[in-house]
């Protein structure tokens, strides 16, 4: 019997993303808390795990720990934009609730990357399209660049450079009870709850380390994320518009989807599939794959997995 992977998809319609979301209007589902709640429940294990790791003394097991929580860190960044889009659960508080702690191991606002995403998707192929992460050169532009520059780009992706400064400035802000700039009254006051959060959380920590008199902060948060989360997450974001058409409103065109393993498709938590997300981005993630079957023939910047893609970027 033929699966969702190897039957022949149906050639959608002509049109944009109005079109497919009027043709494939059927694929949208009700969200289901208990998926969203056995995501969560599966990634607290694993960052437990993680935790206890990094705590016992032995080499090894400090490397292993650092290197599964750094993994879980970036892992709740992709749970995280789930419930951007309001798909983890059925009720608003609760997606706001879970989305807020799923940011704090990588300092991410909630309600900062909810509004700069959000306008992300309605500005995606035009001159004003942002994201959150601002990783320098954002998505490969052309043109020529010294071999120093291209190697000064990759280091700046990686280590998320541009990233944490502007933590360090939202936080500075959150403190001082002040506004954010392009943001409403509304949208900065959930950006200073999410900044104290993360600096409550920083600070328990901290003083737990000096408590126990041992760098527990350093092994539990700064290692994982400065050293796996960082490098682990760009890598994930990078396929996403990297050298695709970012100045067309074509979703066919300024998107990529990667297919992967099943292993892949958790991890990202079905971030992979990234054009079918950008045609319809409040179809629930696991219907991506449906949608993918249907839309695959059109799909213009298309790997079969992020070997593939990495292999032919590195290739050139």
């Amino acid at each position: 019997m033929k699966t969702i992977d190897d039957r022949q998809p149906r050639r959608p319609g002509p049109g944009g993303r109005t079109a497919v979301r009027g043709e494939f209007g059927h694929l949208r589902t009700r969200i289901s808390n208990r998926t969203f709640a056995a995501k969560l429940a599966l990634w607290a294990a694993l960052t437990a795990g993680g935790a206890a790791l990094a705590l016992h003394p032995a080499p090894w097991s400090r490397v292993a720990g650092v290197v599964l929580l750094g993994c879980m860190f970036a892992h709740a960044a992709e749970l995280q934009h789930q419930t951007l889009h309001s798909l983890g659960f059925r009720n608003r508080r609760a997606n706001r609730t879970a989305g807020i702690v799923l940011g704090v191991p990588m300092l991410i606002s909630f309600a900062a990357y909810r509004a700069t995403h959000l306008r992300h998707h309605r500005d995606l192929g035009t001159p004003q399209n942002r994201e959150f992460f601002d990783y320098g050169n954002q998505y490969g532009a052309d043109g020529a660049r010294s071999r120093w520059r291209v190697g000064l780009d990759w280091v700046v992706r990686f280590t998320m450079l541009h990233f944490y400064p502007q933590f360090l400035v939202g936080a500075a802000r959150a403190v001082a009870r002040r506004d954010y700039p392009g943001e409403s009254a509304h949208t900065s006051r959930g950006i200073r709850r999410d900044y104290h959060v993360i600096l409550g959380a920083l600070l328990a920590l901290t003083v737990l380390s000096v408590v126990l008199r041992e760098p527990v902060v350093l092994w539990l948060w700064l290692l994982p994320l400065l050293l796996v989360a960082g490098p682990v997450h760009a890598l994930i974001e990078l396929p996403e518009h990297f050298r695709c058409e970012t100045l067309s409103r074509d979703a066919f065109a300024n998107t990529r989807t990667i297919r992967s393993n099943r292993l892949m498709t958790w991890f990202t938590n079905g971030n992979n599939f990234h054009v079918e997300h950008h045609l319809m981005p409040n179809l629930p993630i696991e219907r991506l794959p449906a949608l993918h079957a249907e839309v695959r023939p059109r799909l213009k910047h298309f790997h079969s997995g992020y070997l593939d893609f990495f292999r032919k970027l590195v290739r050139g």
